[in-house]
C-alpha cells in the first residue's frame, strides 16, 4: 500500500511538473530533464513510469479524458416518459453541469491542453465522444430532425468547444453555474432565435 501510494506522488510530481512546464515552453522544446528538475525526480525514475513525453501527455489526457466521459454516462431510461423541455433541462443538469464543473476543477489542465491544438488529441478524443452520444439519438434513416449526423455534429462540436475553450482561457471567465445557464439558453434556443428576440427588443417589436 505505502508503494502505491508513493508511485502516485511521484506521478502527480511528474504531471504537475509538466503542465507547468507547458504553459511557458513549447512542447518539443520541453526535455525529459526539463521534467525530472521540475517534479524532483530523476530520469531513471521517469522512465520507469513513461518512455517519453509524449506517452506522458498521453496518459494525462486518458486520465482526464476517461473523468470527462464518465459524467456522461446514463441509464436506458435516462429520458423515458419526458418532453424535450424536460430532457433539455435534466441532460443540462445531470450530464452538463457535470462536465463543466469537472473542466472548471481542472482548468489549469485544459488551458495547458487547448493551447496545444493538434499537438494534443483531448479535442479529437471529445469530439468522437460526442458523435457516439449523438449516434444513439438517431432517427431510422441516421439524421436527427433531418440533418445528416455528419453535418450535425461538426456545427455542435465545433460550436461547443469553442464555447469552452474561451471560457477556460478568459481570465474574468462567469462562475460554472452561470456559463451553464447561458450554454442552456444558446442550445436550446438557438442563437439566431436569441438574435432574433433581441432585434425585436430594439425596434420595439
Amino acid at each position: 500500500m505505502a508503494e502505491d501510494r508513493r508511485v502516485r506522488k511521484t506521478r502527480t510530481a511528474i504531471k504537475s511538473a509538466f503542465i507547468d512546464l507547458l504553459r511557458h515552453k513549447d512542447l518539443d522544446k520541453i526535455t525529459v530533464r526539463d521534467i525530472t528538475t521540475a517534479a524532483d525526480v530523476n530520469r531513471g525514475t521517469f522512465y520507469l513510469h513513461y518512455e517519453d513525453k509524449y506517452l506522458l501527455l498521453s496518459d494525462m489526457e486518458n486520465e482526464y479524458f476517461a473523468q470527462l466521459s464518465s459524467t456522461l454516462l446514463t441509464t436506458d431510461d435516462f429520458y423515458v416518459g419526458m418532453d424535450v423541455t424536460e430532457f433539455a433541462r435534466l441532460f443540462t443538469e445531470k450530464k452538463l453541469k457535470k462536465v463543466i464543473y469537472h473542466i472548471n476543477d481542472n482548468a489549469e489542465f485544459y488551458q495547458t491542453l487547448f493551447r496545444l491544438e493538434r499537438r494534443s488529441q483531448l479535442e479529437e478524443k471529445i469530439s468522437q465522444l460526442m458523435y457516439d452520444n449523438m449516434s444513439t439519438n438517431l432517427a431510422p434513416n441516421g439524421n436527427i430532425d433531418g440533418i445528416p449526423i455528419d453535418y450535425f455534429h461538426s456545427y455542435v462540436v465545433g460550436a461547443l468547444l469553442s464555447f469552452i475553450k474561451y471560457w477556460v482561457q478568459d481570465d474574468l471567465r462567469m462562475p460554472p453555474n452561470e456559463l451553464v445557464d447561458n450554454l442552456f439558453k444558446i442550445v436550446f434556443n438557438g442563437p439566431l432565435r436569441l438574435m432574433a428576440k433581441e432585434q425585436f427588443k430594439i425596434d420595439g417589436i
